[in-house]
Order: structure tokens, then C-alpha cells, then sequence
């Protein structure tokens, strides 16, 4: 009886594991949005002392001093806010003065737009409704019911002076909080640094280390580096708008400026007052139409070419992570939320990727591909669809040599299937259609046109094994490429185990071997236990015994001397395509008195080249 509560309650607990994460995540988000006057202040003063830190340290570093260079960076962050609060103010109340002008405009536009369209179009019908449908809907006081009038007593003045000046109060002692605690964070960096890795663990400084250094180089300089472009992105809105002529221009670029911290819509809406106004000052299309052809092409050369000058087009966020930040932290925190989302997210990321108990957020929030290439060929193939694997495949081999895609990809991919095999979790139709596919992918690169081959997209585990093997030189076969071009001609004879996946590495082999110009006969064991099958025997140079999962040393010692009898002039190589310890390569070698033995197509390649 405990032995079988015992089991039960080791299968419950991925159960117990994800409601803890789930009651976990759940009290956060109630912690967060209950707490967020303080909680607010707090993360946009850690914020801006991560985007002011390179500044300081710049500073600090020319001999001024910790004390003075966090001094002169508070009070240079300070004139750029005043600057922009005044000029935002002063732009403001113009435009508040002008507003009342603007009407005779837009209602001669709109009166030409209908006219435009026909007095009995589409577009005056529906105007024509809507007037009616206002009139209707508008309320009508009853005949004879008395108007009521409420009258409230004056308030005194105190409490008109807390109505009036109580919320500008109130930010400002948010603002001067945030300024506080962003300038000690600059001044005790060091302590504030020490006491996050003992909190984090002590015990693993070099991760924590690690850890702290990513969020401040990746975190620092992209804060730092998107107030810089925005700030440059808001003068230079500004004066084009003065140029074309619209009213308190700089006020419509500092609020772009400010959008352009919200991911994709931020952009949108930065445009729209610009437009608004244009449509309204102007009796004629002109301002509209140069405002609309100025944003296309500042928004374009920003997001295009500026911004991944500047920090690169990665934020370490995938674009489903940007979508649910924005909408959660939005949810939680209201406006100021919209601009924070990215930043706090990054630090979600960079806790995941360092943090092992927080590697979920990577997983879920990263731009890092979940599994890697060999996985998704294993996935798809188990699927019954290769056709992302192929699609892969020809990204890869656009940059890439054959045995390149074979050794990282194909190879490991057959390793994986064959551990789910060997366990008995693969059989049936499930292995015979993993079987196909993974010929069926042989094939197709096989049919692929030789050089470098286009494709529109690549996929971002394909693009991330390409990063990794950026410095790998070489073309098929890497040393091997020039002794196997002049053996053009000769032959070799490969001959496969019995095993379902021995043939697919054979037929990568033998793919790689043609390419080269070799004549390769492919062979099965299992129907053809003997090499004296192979038709003129005495012409090849070479013997592969190919392996995946031999049944013994001694059934491979048997194929080799039967190898050896049946071509006595070639050479013998056993090909076991699984990794190999240098103890292991000497036993076979000596046990089954073979030329050479080889794990990876490159391996064998180098072993055929010397054979031949």
C-alpha cells in the first residue's frame, strides 16, 4: 500500500510543479497591479539608472569622481526632462489657443469630401444616417418636467488648491522619488551589484556574474541607445513638421518620440496627430500629403536602418513575447506599462537564461529557438513531414557544405531516433514512416542543385546552427576534398547493417561520395550477407561497413573478413555512426582488423581518401 501511494505521488508532481507556477505567477500579477504606486517608481528608477550607467561610468573614467559624475548625469537628465516638459507645455497651450481657427477648415474639407462623392453616394447616405440617428438618440426633456439645477456650495480654498494643484503634486513627488533611487542605485553600484549575487547565489558567482553582465550590456546599452534615437527622432519630426508648417511642431515630435517605445502600434499612433492636424490647418491636401511621405520615409530609415545600426535587430524577445508583454504589462500598469514592457521583459529573459529554476522565461520569451535543428528533423520525420526539414536543409546548404548539414544535423537527428528505438518507443508505423522521411530528405538534397543554393527564409534554428559554425571552414569532405576529387571514377562499395536506420547514414555517405564523381555501390547486409555480391569485386578500392547499431563485434569482424576475401586489394573502413571515445576506435580497429573506423561523414571521408 505506501509502495503504491509512493508512485502516485511521484506521478502528481509535475501536476503540483505547474499549479505552484501557476498560483506563483498569479500571486506576482496581484502583487504587481495592487502595488503598482510603488512598484511603478521603483522599475522606471532601476530603468533609467541602467540606461544612465554607461554615461556615469564614462564620466567616472575621466577622473571625475563617482560623487561628481553621478552628479553632472542626474542634473544633465534633469535639463533634458525640464527641456521637453517646457517646450511640451509651451506648444500645448499655443495649440489650445488655435484650436477654435481650425474648425471652418475641417468642415469645408469634409463638405468638399461629400460633395466629392456625389450628393446621393455611398458615402453622403451614411453621413446623412448618422445626423438622423444623433437627433433621434439625443435625449428630449418631457413637456412640463421641471429643469432641475444642483448647486453645490463653494469650496473652500484649501480644498480648491488640492483639487487644482493635487495630482501635479502628486507626479512630481513620483518623478523626484524616481530621481532619488535612480541616483543612489548610480552611486552604490558596486554594493547594490554584491548583494544581488548573494541573493541570487553566492555559490555560483561566475553565473551570477554572468548574469549581472548581460543585463547590464545588453539592457544598459539598449535603453541608452533607444532615449538617444528617440530624442533625435523628436528634433528631427519637429523641424519637419515647422518646415511643412503645421502648428506646435515640436509637440507632435516629442510625442512621437515617446510612441516609438511601443512596439509596432507606436509608430501608427505617433503619425496620426501629425495627420489630424494637417487634414485640419490646411484648406488645401498639401501639409497632409508632405506630412504622410515625410513619416513614410523617417519611420522606414529609423526602423531599417538607424535603429539596427545602432542596437541590432534583436532585443533578445521573440515577436509573440513583444505582443504578450506589451498587452500584460499594459494591463497591469496602464499607460507607463506600454513604455516599460520591453525593458522589464528583457530582464525576465536574461534572469531565464542565467537563472536554472527561471529557464522556463527563455523558453516561453526568448527569441532563442527551442529545439535545435537535429530535434525538428527527429519531430518532423516522427510527423510524417519532412518538408521543414528540407526547407532546412537548403538554407543551411546555401552557406554550408553536404557534410556539414549530414554531421549536425542528419547524423544527430538519427541518434536521437535510435536511443526512442532502442527504448521501444518507436515501432510500427511510426518508425517505417520515420524511415521514409528521412529518405525522402536524403533525396531531396540529393536533387538540390550543386553551389549555393537560394531560399527566401531561413528558419531561426537553421540560422542559429549557421552562427555557431560561422569560423568552420571548408567544403565536402574539408581535407579530404582534394584527394577524393582526383580518385574520380573508382569505386567504392558500401554495405549496410540490418538495422532499420543503418541504411540513411549509408545513403548520406553515398550521396557525398558521388558528389565527387566516385562510383558508389550501395548495399544491404541483411539481403546480401556477403561483399562477393557486389558485382566485379575485384574493381573496388574501398569497403565501408556501415553502422548504426552493429548486433556484436563479432558479426562486424565476420562482415570485415568477409570484405577482405571478397576485394582483397581494397581497403576496410567500419563506419559506426555513433560517438566514439579514442579507446573504443583503437579496440575496433585492432579486434576487427579494419583500416579505420569513423563516426561522422567528414570521419569517413578522411578514412576513404586514405584508403584510396
Amino acid at each position: 500500500m505506501e509502495l503504491l501511494t509512493d508512485r502516485r505521488l511521484r506521478e502528481a508532481i509535475p501536476l503540483y510543479k505547474a499549479m505552484a507556477v501557476t498560483v506563483t505567477i498569479l500571486a506576482l500579477a496581484a502583487l504587481l497591479s495592487l502595488g503598482k504606486e510603488v512598484f511603478i517608481p521603483l522599475a522606471l528608477a532601476m530603468l533609467l539608472s541602467f540606461a544612465l550607467a554607461p554615461a556615469a561610468g564614462a564620466l567616472e573614467r575621466l577622473g571625475l569622481g563617482r560623487s561628481l559624475s553621478v552628479a553632472i548625469t542626474v542634473v544633465l537628465f534633469l535639463a533634458v526632462v525640464a527641456a521637453v516638459g517646457y517646450v511640451v507645455f509651451a506648444q500645448a497651450t499655443e495649440l489650445a489657443g488655435q484650436l477654435p481657427s481650425y474648425r471652418s477648415t475641417i468642415r469645408d474639407k469634409l463638405r468638399g469630401l461629400t460633395a466629392g462623392m456625389g450628393e446621393g453616394g455611398a458615402f453622403a447616405r451614411v453621413m446623412e444616417l448618422v445626423a438622423d440617428l444623433s437627433k433621434d438618440l439625443a435625449p428630449k426633456p418631457a413637456a412640463g418636467t421641471p429643469t432641475v439645477v444642483l448647486a453645490s456650495a463653494d469650496q473652500s480654498g484649501l480644498a480648491a488648491l488640492k483639487a487644482t494643484f493635487g495630482p501635479l503634486l502628486g507626479g512630481l513627488a513620483t518623478f523626484g522619488a524616481v530621481v532619488l533611487i535612480m541616483a543612489f542605485t548610480l552611486l552604490q553600484r558596486e554594493d547594490l551589484r554584491n548583494r544581488v549575487i548573494k541573493l541570487i547565489g553566492a555559490d555560483d558567482i561566475q553565473q551570477t556574474t554572468a548574469l549581472l553582465d548581460d543585463a547590464g550590456s545588453r539592457l544598459g546599452r539598449l535603453l541608452l541607445a533607444q532615449i538617444v534615437v528617440n530624442l533625435v527622432f523628436a528634433g528631427v519630426v519637429g523641424a519637419a513638421l515647422w518646415l511643412i508648417g503645421l502648428p506646435s511642431p515640436f509637440l507632435w515630435g516629442i510625442l512621437a518620440g515617446v510612441l516609438r517605445y511601443v512596439p509596432y502600434i507606436g509608430a501608427v499612433m505617433g503619425v496620426a496627430p501629425p495627420l489630424v492636424i494637417a487634414f485640419a490647418v490646411d484648406p488645401t491636401w498639401t501639409s497632409f500629403l508632405w506630412t504622410a511621405a515625410f513619416f513614410a520615409v523617417i519611420e522606414f530609415f529609423v526602423g531599417h536602418v538607424l535603429e539596427p545600426m545602432l542596437y541590432g535587430r534583436r532585443t533578445g524577445l521573440s515577436p509573440f513575447a513583444v505582443i504578450v508583454s506589451v498587452t500584460v504589462w499594459a494591463f497591469l500598469w496602464g499607460t507607463i506599462g506600454l513604455v516599460m514592457a520591453i525593458p522589464l521583459t528583457i530582464c525576465l529573459v536574461v534572469l531565464g537564461r542565467h537563472v536554472g529554476r527561471l529557464s522556463f522565461l527563455d523558453t516561453i520569451l526568448g527569441d532563442r529557438p527551442a529545439l535545435p535543428p537535429h530535434e525538428v528533423l527527429y519531430q518532423r520525420l516522427l510527423a510524417g513531414d519532412p518538408r521543414e526539414a528540407v526547407r532546412n536543409a537548403r538554407g543551411i546548404l546555401g552557406d554550408r557544405a553536404l557534410t556539414t548539414y549530414y554531421d549536425r544535423v542528419m547524423l544527430p537527428g538519427l541518434r536521437r531516433a535510435h536511443v526512442d528505438i532502442t527504448r521501444g518507443t518507436v515501432s510500427g508505423d511510426r518508425l517505417e514512416r520515420l524511415v521514409a522521411g528521412g529518405a525522402e530528405v536524403i533525396d531531396a538534397i540529393a536533387r538540390m542543385p550543386a553551389g549555393r543554393v537560394a531560399t527566401r527564409r531561413l528558419a531561426p534554428e537553421a540560422a542559429e546552427l549557421l552562427e555557431r559554425l560561422s569560423m568552420e571552414a571548408g567544403v565536402n569532405g574539408g581535407h579530404a576534398h582534394g584527394a577524393l576529387s582526383q580518385a574520380a571514377g573508382r569505386t567504392v562499395a558500401i554495405v549496410h547493417g540490418a538495422h532499420p536506420l543503418d541504411r540513411l547514414p549509408a545513403a548520406m555517405l553515398a550521396h557525398v561520395l558521388r558528389s565527387y564523381g566516385l562510383d558508389v555501390r550501395l548495399r544491404d547486409a541483411g539481403r546480401e550477407p556477403r561483399c562477393a555480391a557486389v558485382e566485379d569485386a575485384g574493381s573496388i578500392s574501398v569497403v565501408v561497413l556501415s553502422y548504426m547499431e552493429p548486433l556484436s563485434t563479432v558479426h562486424m569482424r565476420a562482415a570485415s573478413i568477409a570484405a577482405r576475401r571478397a576485394a582483397p586489394g581494397a581497403g576496410v573502413v567500419v563506419a559506426l555512426w555513433q560517438d566514439m571515445t579514442d579507446e573504443l576506435r583503437q579496440m575496433l580497429r585492432t579486434r576487427l582488423r579494419v583500416d579505420a573506423t569513423a563516426s561522422s561523414v567528414r570521419e569517413a571521408l578522411e578514412m576513404i581518401a586514405r584508403a584510396l
